[in-house]
């Protein structure tokens, strides 16, 4: 596969299409692309261990992407590996089925109608107070847009090392640091009275000014990217997100995405209280939806969708592919399937097997 050639499509693609909550994660390095028959719609996805995972639903003309779910899922079937469609929305859930494919609900994602937001009346008045407060004190916002000088990404990338710790960059479906990643896209930093950067965040989608998009009413950002620095002071990624939406309804864009909230609203399933059990050690699913909730967001179902017989362990699977899986590069659909499991996540299969049934 030519993936410079490909990914240049993709592109070109994301220009006719627009951009969605996480089409930014295409080019962090660790997916290939599947593309239509007819080269008027893409998938992009990674393989995990005998999975084939599919990050979002296809891009494309319509009725290529409906027909280039079933293409992408008798690929899997040949090659002997499972297909799972990670993060899919409402409109094609019909097209899973028709392939086959079992729909588990994974979550909510958070959009801001930015058309709409205002930070006017009662229920704001807690975060302008604070958003007044940060700017007397001399705080500021800018958005920078590519390239930036190297002591600038030497900064953040201090403030990023600061805000990780000992902790690893998770992968696949959320934004880790590295300089040839972040390069990509504008970056809103917030900067105190003497200049110094005390938190930024890059803004998915945003490589694409409005004007630039066939349908400037498909501009989409993505708060991809956040890191602040220790010794910030409350409420300073409060600050930033609300002077940004400012900022991007400003400019002309349409509508923010602030990610997916997991397990939002997903019920008291077998499946739901598996992740919540061995998925928290990894990711902090509490409270997540409570804070982008007080940015007054519309939320949509995210769904996974994936052979109903193996949606248990693709379930764990998937928590353990974003916080430490690798990409396999065996090769694009690989004939030869991997282990699935290794310690200690087989003790959690074990715990599977001891359950009758999942919803």
């Amino acid at each position: 596969m030519k993936n410079s050639q490909d990914f240049r499509s993709l592109e070109l693609m994301l220009r006719e299409y627009g951009h969605n909550g996480h089409s930014h994660l295409y080019f962090s390095g660790d997916k290939r692309l599947f593309w239509a028959k007819s080269g008027k719609a893409v998938i992009v996805y990674r393989d995990y261990h005998n999975r084939s995972v599919v990050l979002g639903d296809p891009i494309g003309e319509p009725e290529d992407v409906s027909a280039l779910i079933g293409e992408f899922a008798n690929a899997c079937k040949k090659q002997r590996r499972i297909p799972v469609f990670y993060q899919v929305k409402t409109a094609l859930l019909q097209d899973y089925r028709n392939s086959g494919l079992n729909l588990v609900k994974l979550g909510e994602e958070a959009r801001i109608d930015l058309e709409g937001f205002h930070t006017n009346g009662k229920a704001w008045v807690k975060l302008r107070t604070r958003v007044n407060k940060f700017e007397r004190n001399g705080c500021r916002l800018e958005v920078l847009r590519p390239p930036f000088a190297p002591d600038f990404m030497a900064e953040l990338a201090a403030i990023s090392a600061e805000w990780l710790g000992k902790r690893k960059e998770k992968s696949f479906s959320v934004g880790a640091f590295s300089e040839k990643y972040v390069r990509r896209f504008p970056i809103a930093v917030l900067r105190e009275e003497d200049g110094s950067i005390v938190a930024f965040a890059t803004l998915g989608g945003g490589e694409h000014r409005p004007s630039e998009l066939a349908d400037p009413a498909s501009a989409h950002l993505t708060i991809d990217l956040m890191r602040h620095r220790a010794s910030c002071a409350h409420g300073t990624m409060d600050v930033l997100f609300i002077l940004l939406l400012h900022w991007a309804k400003q400019a002309g864009y349409r509508e923010c995405s602030l990610g997916m909230a997991p397990l939002a609203n997903a019920g008291e399933s077998t499946i739901a209280r598996l992740i919540y059990k061995y998925g928290n050690r990894f990711y902090n699913f509490k409270g997540l939806y409570e804070y982008k909730n007080k940015f007054g967001p519309q939320w949509d179902d995210v769904f996974v969708a994936a052979p109903a017989g193996s949606m248990p362990v693709t379930m764990l699977l998937l928590a353990l592919m974003i916080n430490k899986g690798k990409a396999n590069h065996a090769g694009a659909l690989a004939a030869e399937p991997a282990a699935i499991l290794t310690m200690p996540e087989n003790r959690v299969v074990a715990e599977i097997g001891e359950m009758q049934t999942f919803r």
